[in-house]
């Protein structure tokens, strides 16, 4: 199965914006806590092991688990380069 991000939620964290995202895989979700950290997978509700979620672990990492999430909020590669490219010239990063 292809794994997919079925919904998406934002909430504001006292360092910025964190999000959560579920996915098409009883008991897996995405998460980003918004404290600066990585992108990552988590349980939810639905986790009965930790097993599952070591698994796609294993298999993605953040870029890949970002893109994703990109798909399903209909992000193009083009606009997330031109968003990140945005965000470097806003504070003098190369």
């Amino acid at each position: 199965m292809k794994l997919k991000v079925t919904s998406y939620r934002e909430f504001d964290t006292r360092r910025g914006v964190g999000y959560e995202s579920k996915t098409n895989v009883k008991g897996l979700s995405i998460w980003n806590d918004g404290d600066g950290g990585c992108t990552y997978f988590s349980g939810n509700e639905h986790t009965t092991s930790g097993k599952i979620i070591w698994e796609y672990s294993e298999k993605y990492n953040e870029n890949q688990i970002e893109v994703l999430i990109d798909e399903f909020l209909g992000i193009t590669p083009y606009q997330r380069l031109e968003e990140e490219k945005k965000f470097k010239a806003k504070f003098n990063l190369s």
